[in-house]
């Protein structure tokens, strides 16, 4: 989610037009007013030629305009600056410094921020519902799983009831009794961590191609993401999981030995 914002921020700016007879002095006179502003991340000079390029490009296919271009003496097309702000809060302050400047009778604005600040809040909002979702299922799990190990470690036990008698009379330390338990566990947390990579990896190939047409040229690549930070995630998982099995572990087996 945060990568998916941090797309959509890098979409948002202002752009500052002029008239078309500005001196170009002038702009970049307002280049540097705006660049000397704490909420400008960078400002970028646009000529009247380069918007004239431009607007070429962009309409290159289309036969109308570009006849209609080449039948103009001047170029239509005004200077411009493309401001970028460092928050998406700055935006209306950096409008608002504009406005109340000696420049604000020569300019012009083009703002998008305000529809994407849309999309931010959409996207925070369901990062902030996904995240408490997720903190309640993995909780939900946590104490299945506590469960499961507490369970299979206690009929383990039961199973091998005999052997541990025997151990016990023979003199075996407490320790000696549970080593092979907890062993057992973290085995069993072994084998659980390769299962949910296996299933987690078979859902990100039916839901990658979904997630890139939602966020369109977000370039959003969750398979990616999730084997750049492998060892993070996975290691972190692991241990987690070892810490939890073996701490079930060391209940059952105090319980059912003290039996």
């Amino acid at each position: 989610m945060t990568t998916a914002v941090q797309n959509v921020q890098n979409k948002i700016d202002i752009s500052i037009y002029f008239n078309p007879d500005t001196a170009e002095d002038k702009v970049l006179e307002v280049k540097n007013f705006v660049s000397s502003f704490p909420q400008t991340e960078a400002v970028k000079y646009v000529s009247q030629t380069e918007a004239l390029e431009n607007f070429r490009k962009i309409h290159q296919n289309d036969t109308n305009i570009i006849k209609s271009l080449e039948e103009l003496d001047s170029n239509p097309l005004p200077p411009s600056l493309i401001v970028k702000a460092k928050k998406i809060g700055d935006y209306e302050e950096i409008i608002s410094l504009l406005n109340n400047s000696k420049y604000a009778k020569e300019l012009s604005y083009d703002k998008n921020f305000e529809s994407h600040q849309d999309s931010i809040k959409a996207i925070d909002s369901i990062s902030k519902k996904i995240n408490t979702v997720g903190i309640i299922v993995t909780l939900i799990f946590v104490i299945i799983a506590a469960l499961i190990v507490f369970n299979t470690i206690g009929v383990a036990i039961y199973t091998h009831r005999e052997e541990i008698v025997i151990m016990k009379l023979v003199g075996a330390h407490s320790a000696f009794v549970a080593a092979p338990f907890i062993i057992e566990a973290i085995f069993y947390a072994l084998f659980a961590c390769l299962f949910s990579i296996l299933i987690l990896f078979s859902i990100l190939n039916l839901v990658q191609p979904h997630t890139a047409s939602f966020f369109e040229d977000a370039n959003i690549n969750l398979i990616n993401y999730f084997w750049q930070n492998f060892i993070q995630i996975f290691g972190f998982e692991l241990i987690a999981i070892i810490i939890l099995n073996s701490f079930a572990s060391i209940i059952a087996i105090r319980k059912y030995l003290k039996a």
